[in-house]
């Protein structure tokens, strides 16, 4: 009886040691400490811009290539106009018919002179003939009623002239605004004519061509990407909980995905205002604090801003801390919970601002 009651009690103490939990065990080390927030992006030319067709056509020429250099005004692209070349030569056509319609010889504006003359003529004769019934009816040779037929021919013929008078200024009137519109239609058309020839908008350099000779292009379609080579700025989306860390000047360390596991540096030079919803970010521009050339628009890259750092801080691992800032210390044999104040939050490492000193040890389960 009694070697079973020594044998249950042999197993409840191993069972006991079994259940025991284990923990590891450190202590706080003083050293120094980085913060960096992540940072995705691309590589972009500042201020470039997108060239876009301004009509529909073919390209039927194209005088650059991508890394050209080109100049203000130079020409770049050239559209098919042909259709437009008829419209200008159909202008132009109709301004030559208007300017001869505008002379004073042209045919219209004859036809109505000779009109006037004829009313002219008709007028002075019923003139005349009516100074000579008012002279025979002094003498009683004529009735009142001839007379009066006289004068009434008279004043007929004298309206008819001024009609024609009248009209041929209407007409000539006609013809010199029919002339200016033809010349207006004219400009219009040739003024069209232009958006088939797409110019450079400034000096800069060829990035990216969206279309190439004998693509149809509509009109708003990008044909290329241009910008200033020498101004190349890195794009970079932050996310909302790391955007109040961000600050301009701050170093940036940037890795592209054409050259992994080399790190360059960079700084913080403009920060927008607004969120993104597209991305759900904000977005942050950084240069390079060295010229790098041949550097490709479009790149992609990672980057870790440098938000903080200490050189001398108490750090202990991120796997002691619990939810709440909370580290077990031990103290007389006993593990007793504390919570501690943090400061920076580097990858594997937690700045202590309070709550624990250097000597402290703390612990956690395995």
């Amino acid at each position: 009886m009694n070697r079973k009651i020594s044998y249950l009690a042999v197993l409840m103490l191993i069972s006991v040691s079994a259940c025991k939990p284990k923990f590891d065990e450190t202590a706080p080390r003083t050293g120094p400490v980085t913060e960096a927030v992540f940072a995705s992006g691309t590589i972009e030319p500042k201020d470039a811009y997108t060239l876009m067709s301004l009509s529909d056509g073919f390209i039927v020429h194209s005088h650059v290539v991508e890394n050209d250099l080109v100049k203000d005004g130079q020409l770049l692209f050239q559209l098919d106009n042909r259709q437009q070349n008829t419209q200008v030569n159909i202008a132009r056509t109709n301004v030559e018919f208007a300017r001869i319609n505008a002379e004073g010889n042209s045919p219209a504006l004859l036809q109505i002179k000779a009109q006037i003359d004829a009313a002219k003529v008709k007028m002075k004769t019923d003139s005349m003939s009516l100074q000579r019934y008012e002279h025979l009816y002094t003498t009683n040779s004529v009735s009142k009623q001839d007379l009066d037929n006289a004068r009434l021919a008279y004043e007929s013929s004298k309206s008819a002239w001024k009609v024609q008078l009248a009209s041929y200024n209407a007409t000539a009137d006609k013809v010199r605004q029919d002339l200016a519109n033809t010349q207006s239609q004219l400009q219009n058309a040739q003024a069209g004519n232009q958006y088939y020839n797409l110019l450079a908008v400034g000096s800069g350099k060829v990035y990216q061509i969206f279309k190439k000779q004998g693509d149809l292009v509509r009109k708003g379609d990008q044909v290329a990407q241009l910008g200033n080579p020498d101004s190349i700025v890195i794009n970079l989306d932050i996310d909302e909980g790391s955007i109040s860390k961000v600050k301009l000047g701050q170093q940036a360390l940037v890795e592209l995905n054409t050259e992994k596991n080399k790190t360059y540096e960079a700084y913080i030079s403009k920060i927008y205002p607004h969120f993104n919803d597209a991305s759900q970010s904000y977005k942050v521009e950084a240069r390079f604090v060295k010229e790098m050339p041949g550097l490709i628009s479009g790149t992609q890259l990672q980057a870790n801003i440098i938000t903080d750092k200490k050189e001398n801080a108490i750090l202990i691992p991120h796997v002691y801390v619990m939810a709440g800032n909370k580290v077990l210390v031990k103290r007389d044999k006993k593990n007793d919970t504390v919570v501690i104040k943090t400061g920076i939050v580097s990858d594997e490492w937690i700045e202590v601002l309070s709550g624990l000193s250097a000597t402290d040890k703390i612990v956690k389960m395995k």
